[in-house]
């Protein structure tokens, strides 16, 4: 497996605020990645809706993983969801991401965040990451 996708995993073993959600990663590549989050009762807002907050931080989740998978810290400098529909209460929640665009300094990222009911996918949100690439190592032990 690559070294720099691997330091990144890792790193997101330790995000307390995924593990908090119940966020999984289940799949990194160079370009891509898919994750999932099932939607609970504490995810709830005062309409008894899933909370645009849960929702957002998904997309986010697969935002900074993907958004530092080269061994290169990177910071947001921009996100932008779009809420298409409102997801049932309970449902299981995906997001698949890819780069669309990657340079030296910054990289940019669309994210769609779906559920699946009864056999069809039915998006939820989609947002665009731009990242800003600080030239610091996540592991200085690995060169870039």
């Amino acid at each position: 497996m690559k070294e720099h996708l691997e330091i990144v995993k890792k790193k997101f073993k330790n995000d307390n605020y995924a593990k908090f959600l119940g966020i999984v990663l289940d799949e990194l590549t160079d370009d891509t990645i898919r994750m999932h989050m099932q939607l609970r009762e504490n995810m709830l807002n005062f309409f008894n809706r899933p909370h645009g907050g849960a929702i957002y931080a998904l997309a986010d989740a697969a935002f900074s993983v993907l958004g530092n998978n080269t061994n290169n810290l990177s910071v947001a400098l921009d996100c932008s969801i779009t809420y298409h529909t409102s997801p049932d209460p309970g449902t299981m929640l995906f997001v698949e991401g890819k780069t669309l665009s990657s340079t030296k300094r910054t990289g940019a990222i669309l994210f769609s965040v779906y559920m699946e009911k009864e056999g069809t996918r039915k998006l939820v949100a989609s947002m665009k990451g731009v990242g800003y690439r600080t030239g610091k190592p996540i592991d200085p032990h690995v060169v870039q």
